[in-house]
């Protein structure tokens, strides 16, 4: 077997073989499209680049050269509600497909940094849904163990990074969907804070609040990528400048003492999950190990801003984007999706002002429960869900699943799930660390530390944390 064959894709790796000349871009592209081809129809890409076009484009690279791209010759794919020029955006529906001119503004800055797109990868429709099944086509396989759900909406983005066919993916977040996938299929994902990163270019769910995560096999990859795309873009109005001097530690450096805030023991859900509670524990011993110490906070105001994303009139802001689909089309469109999108026609004006008036009280009183500390820390996800479960009990599940993500895009925090080890079955385990506004770096510290202790194999690959990072 070569050793293109049993290549990791993360960053590191890449850029070393592209510096000692053990391959290029061309040879990796081609070993992606190799093993892309051995999944067979996986249903991870809704629309994959020719293999001609993308060795194009690799060649091309080559002959320029590493100097000044950051993420030279590092494959990538983004989720099917980001624009590319020329290739089709359908967010999960074939009826609501065009064929834009120009690429997202995430793309646009990937593309000048050196790295090489290969497609655009699947989803729950119109990025409704944290399991990743709710699709009319077939749903893509979760990497770890297929009986469980890849998780979603960004399912493809998640599951092409933890089967080895891409370096990172860029997915859309609105309610836990570049974190929940990650935590289902033991990779990095990466949650900016709202505005942080340009989301110009994306079809929206909710467009006070969406954002554009990382979905990476280390930390360090995550924030690469991060680091590349954040900026203030003229274009978007919703767009931000990250302030000066918002950072504690810088990513590559250990974060000593730290605080870190937890939920009351009683607030803490699993589902009944007896496995998950008892690693969630471990994972607080290592953080303390690291140097934490733990503080018990309120959860209740974070889990009501987390209601608010799907239980009041916020969801009317999907209705902005997928309504005239959903009147055209209804036969189109998954019925849950359906269901979900239609509740936009329950609210009135009145009851939208004062759901905006409650989530500014709730910023606010959240913001002081994290005063004192460095970072949340919570399970990604309380529990991890079959297949045959969710189809049995869509939304209750689904809801389930968002337990501890939903709030972190209206209370405009920063978050990162990290993978913290295997559980005793042997399924993987996220753990969510979440700060305010603009804490990516800090996040980034500890959750680099965590990962260098607990983190194992990255993805589903062959290849273990410790083999790539030196």
């Amino acid at each position: 077997m070569s050793e293109l064959q049993t290549l990791s894709l993360d960053a590191a790796t890449l850029s070393r073989g592209y510096r000692e000349g053990r391959f290029s871009p061309v040879d990796v592209v081609e070993e992606v499209y190799r093993r892309i081809a051995a999944r067979r129809n996986d249903r991870v890409w809704l629309h994959l680049a020719p293999r001609a076009d993308a060795l194009r484009r690799a060649a091309a690279l080559q002959a320029r050269g590493p100097e000044g791209l950051a993420l030279y010759g590092l494959p990538y794919g983004v989720k099917d509600n980001i624009d590319v020029a020329g290739w089709p955006t359908t967010a999960g529906c074939d009826a609501l497909r065009y064929v834009p001119d120009r690429s997202a503004a995430v793309v646009e800055r990937l593309d000048a940094a050196g790295a090489i797109n290969l497609g655009k990868q699947n989803m729950d429709q119109f990025a409704t849904g944290l399991v990743g099944v709710r699709t009319v086509g077939a749903a893509c396989h979760n990497a770890i163990d297929p009986r469980y759900v890849p998780g979603g909406s960004s399912s493809g983005s998640a599951v092409a990074v933890a089967a080895g066919l891409v370096t990172f993916s860029i997915g859309s977040d609105t309610g836990g969907s570049g974190r929940v996938p990650a935590a289902y299929n033991n990779i990095v994902g990466l949650k900016p804070t709202p505005g942080l990163v340009s989301s110009r270019g994306f079809l929206y769910c909710n467009r006070s609040f969406d954002v554009p995560p990382v979905f990476a096999l280390t930390v360090d990859d995550a924030h690469a990528v991060l680091d590349t795309i954040v900026g203030a873009d003229p274009e978007d109005s919703h767009s931000e400048v990250r302030p000066d001097g918002e950072h504690t530690w810088g990513r590559d450096s250990p974060p000593g003492l730290f605080r870190f805030a937890v939920p009351h023991r009683e607030q803490l859900e699993f589902f009944g999950d007896t496995v998950a509670r008892r690693h969630f524990d471990d994972v607080v011993d290592t953080l303390h190990g690291l140097g934490g110490t733990a503080t018990e906070i309120d959860f209740d105001p974070f889990l009501e801003a987390g209601r608010l994303v799907f239980d009041s009139p916020f969801i009317a802001e999907r209705w902005v984007t997928y309504g005239p689909t959903l009147e055209a089309h209804p036969e189109a469109v998954h019925p849950v999706v359906a269901g979900a999108i239609s509740q936009a026609r329950r609210y009135g004006a009145a009851e939208t002002f004062a759901a905006q008036y409650r989530l500014k009280d709730l910023q606010a009183e959240t913001a002081r429960l994290l005063s004192g500390v460095d970072c949340l820390a919570v399970p990604t996800v309380g529990t991890l869900y079959t297949v045959a479960e969710v189809e049995a009990d869509p939304l209750r599940l689904n809801t389930r699943m968002g337990h501890y993500t939903y709030f972190a895009n209206p209370l405009r925090l920063a978050a990162i799930s990290v993978p913290a080890g295997l559980r005793s079955d042997g399924l993987p385990f996220g753990l969510s660390l979440i700060g305010p506004s603009f804490t990516e770096a800090r996040l980034g510290s500890i959750a680099r530390t965590v990962q260098a202790r607990l983190g194992g194999r990255l993805g589903a690959t062959a290849t273990h944390f410790h083999e790539v990072v030196r």
